[in-house]
């Protein structure tokens, strides 16, 4: 029986597969969204529809998978007098993914915290954190940036890709969840190899043409 659910899983996975190849999913080209599982281009939607008719046990299949989303030539660039960089996704952040927890009192993901950042692109400038809000507005904002750095980052606006990874926990609200703190309609258990719920998450800001990465935030946990 467990051997027909994953012929199966991976039926579904090679159809997924060959639609991201016709309509040109994939890193070598310059598409707004790409989505991966397990390094494997996918559309993303159909994932979603068939995990929600899946029966429990074929559900399980993307529990615990590499989950990859990246967003290039799609950013704008504001730069202001007083030194605040601001970068944008045009279009905000897919509505397809959950990045943060979705009760009040739960344990979770709270917010987005800037580990590093690219001196040569931002000096001695410094990074704010990224709230709940960032689904909807979208906006990384830097503060203390000279002109020069500004200037640049400007320039290369078309360059930039935003890139996120997690590990799949769920499927929530229509959504593929990156953490497990919620009502879930299909709840992964815990990760067999001592993580438990914590699945760490990571957002990214790279120059596409440099393969440099500019910037990246860790996901911080609270209750």
């Amino acid at each position: 029986m467990k051997a027909h659910i994953r012929m199966k899983w991976c039926l579904f996975l090679s159809i997924i597969l060959s639609y991201s190849h016709v309509f040109g999913y994939g890193y070598h080209v310059h598409y707004p969204e790409t989505f991966y599982i397990n390094n494997n281009s996918v559309l993303l939607y159909k994932v979603i529809n068939w995990w929600y008719d899946s029966p429990h046990e074929a559900s399980k299949q993307l529990c615990g998978s590499h989950m990859k989303y990246q967003v290039v030539d799609n950013a704008r660039v504001e730069y202001n007098e007083a030194g605040v960089l601001k970068i944008r996704i045009k279009g905000g952040f897919t509505d397809q993914l959950s990045i943060f927890k979705q009760c009040k009192m739960c344990f979770g993901p709270s917010y987005l915290k800037c580990t590093w950042l690219n001196k040569k692109y931002f000096g001695n400038g410094s990074a704010m954190t990224i709230s709940k809000n960032f689904s909807t507005e979208s906006t990384l904002v830097m503060k203390g940036i000279d002109k020069k750095y500004g200037r640049l980052m400007v320039g290369i606006e078309h360059d930039l890709m935003f890139e996120s990874e997690g590990v799949i926990g769920g499927l929530l609200n229509g959504k593929i969840a990156l953490h497990r703190a919620g009502t879930f309609l299909k709840k992964c258990s815990p990760l067999p190899d001592g993580r438990g719920d914590h699945y760490p998450f990571s957002l990214k800001v790279i120059n596409s043409r440099t393969k440099e990465m500019l910037a990246e935030y860790t996901e911080i946990l609270k209750n």
